[in-house]
């Protein structure tokens, strides 16, 4: 998977996806698996904004029960499973436990109903599956058993608990960057670093984007008879650049912390503070916590204050007195200051303003992406004049979500000849697994960079420039 700016201009494409995070990742690759001709162009990195900032869990839906939203349970739960069927290898089962108070809406009692209906509406193919792949029950247990599982829990109120099956990615990163491979496999053409800075038109439609190559200052035309705007929280923001004005809700700033502390607890755990329901989870040898929404028109808070708010929710894990390794934080959809939107946004131009060549999606969740991407290709198979060839992603296996093998300086080299990772945050965030959990070792920084500079060929500025725009990432 080689980077080729001039292929954009070569060839008329059927679809130009325009977004490289996940949902348009899934989306060239569905349209790819379906026989379409499929250019993939990303302004910075892929998976780089949104879909970088995760708190690797795949959720099942369990938190529309509340809403009564049972599609989207089941099409929740049914993407866990498919996640966990096409990417094994990164995608694991993640038990999670609520702690359940009093006899009212979050009591024993209620938790209980809404599990069974949970399962009901949500039966589960994997109970053949080995031990480590399957997804459990759904169950309540006592008081007493609760405090057994979550030493020093709140016994005040405290009527038992609520416990079911979620999974866990072990990186998303290089989840994503899979579904970038499928789809060149496919016969995409995925570029980086290629900023669709304005819609084309032709006869009163889209006919393609221009691209400027962010590395060269140079801007093609890219020519496609439909264009898929997954630019995510930039989705707007494209359409302003020659098509029909958006219609998005707020952006909201969402973010997980990682803390450098030792999971207190092998499994997930939800808790109430403030007002919003908060998730602690174990991820290799580090805690998360997450996720907190604040409107993203106002200046950012210190991370230090969701801290304290987690700390409040979580008092038995030491969560207040772990140092913050990395602040996860990515733009959001909203549907008011800080609640995140539930449903996604999928628009056929031609039928709401008249303006044909031209679908946005933009999604809500990590987990329901490959779904939206499909329901998408749809819509531009459709609109191809194709009869829309069923999709095959939910069942056919990514090949290519290991993580590289070999000696550091072999992984680099295959991060930047085979994965295009063109920056030092591109490899050591998302390519190489070094710093997604902290600061990389001096040395192993030194390493990539030695690296970097012999196949990018990088002067001394470039270098420092890159570490300096790395650490910005981290916590002083």
């Amino acid at each position: 998977m080689r980077r080729d700016f001039a292929a954009l201009s070569a060839a008329e494409f059927d679809v130009a996806v325009v977004g490289g995070g996940i949902c348009g990742a899934a989306a060239a690759w569905d349209a790819a698996q379906r026989g379409l001709r499929v250019a993939l162009v990303e302004r910075a990195d892929f998976g780089g904004a949104t879909s970088w900032n995760s708190l690797k869990t795949i959720h099942g839906g369990v938190r529309h029960l509340q809403a009564a939203a049972f599609g989207k349970v089941r099409e929740s739960a049914r993407e866990r499973r498919t996640l966990l069927t096409i990417a094994p290898a990164l995608v694991r089962p993640l038990p999670v436990v609520v702690p359940a108070y009093g006899h009212g809406p979050v009591g024993r009692e209620a938790l209980a109903v809404a599990m069974r209906l949970y399962d009901w509406l949500t039966p589960d193919p994997t109970d053949g599956w080995p031990e480590g792949a399957r997804t459990q029950a759904s169950r309540t247990v006592s008081a007493a058993e609760a405090r057994r599982v979550l030493p020093g829990l709140d016994s005040r109120g405290l009527t038992g608990a609520a416990l079911w099956s979620d999974a866990q990615a072990w990186s998303t990163e290089r989840l994503t960057l899979g579904f970038v491979h499928a789809a060149a496999d496919a016969g995409a053409l995925p570029v980086n670093y290629a900023d669709a800075v304005e819609l084309l038109r032709a006869d009163g439609r889209v006919a393609g984007v221009a691209v400027r190559d962010v590395t060269a200052e140079r801007t093609v035309e890219v020519r496609a008879r439909m264009v898929l705007n997954a630019a995510g929280p930039w989705v707007d923001e494209l359409l302003g650049r020659g098509g029909p004005p958006g219609k998005g809700a707020p952006l909201l700033r969402a973010r997980n912390l990682v803390l450098d502390l030792p999971p207190p607890v092998p499994f997930g755990v939800g808790a109430r503070s403030g007002g919003r329901f908060l998730f602690l989870v174990p991820w290799r040898d580090r805690t998360l916590v997450g996720t907190s929404y604040e409107p993203a028109s106002g200046p950012p808070s210190d991370p230090l204050e969701f801290q304290a708010e987690a700390a409040r929710a979580f008092p038995w894990a030491a969560v207040a007195s772990a140092a913050i390794c990395l602040v996860h934080e990515g733009l959001v959809p909203g549907r008011g200051p800080s609640d995140l939107a539930s449903d996604p946004r999928l628009h056929d131009h031609e039928v709401e303003d008249g303006l044909g060549g031209l679908v946005t999606m933009q999604g809500v969740k990590y987990t329901t992406a490959r779904a939206l991407a499909e329901r998408a290709i749809d819509v531009v198979a459709r609109r191809l004049g194709r009869e829309p060839r069923a999709s095959r992603t939910a069942s056919t296996p990514l090949a290519r979500v290991r993580p590289l093998e070999g000696d550091l300086a072999t992984r680099t080299r295959a991060a930047v000849r085979d994965e295009m990772a063109l920056g030092l945050g591109d490899a050591v965030l998302r390519r190489l697994d070094l710093g997604t959990a902290g600061r990389p070792a001096p040395e192993d920084l030194d390493a990539v960079c030695r690296v970097l500079r012999e196949e990018l060929g990088w002067d001394e500025a470039r270098e420092e420039s890159e570490r300096a725009e790395l650490v910005r990432r981290y916590p002083s």
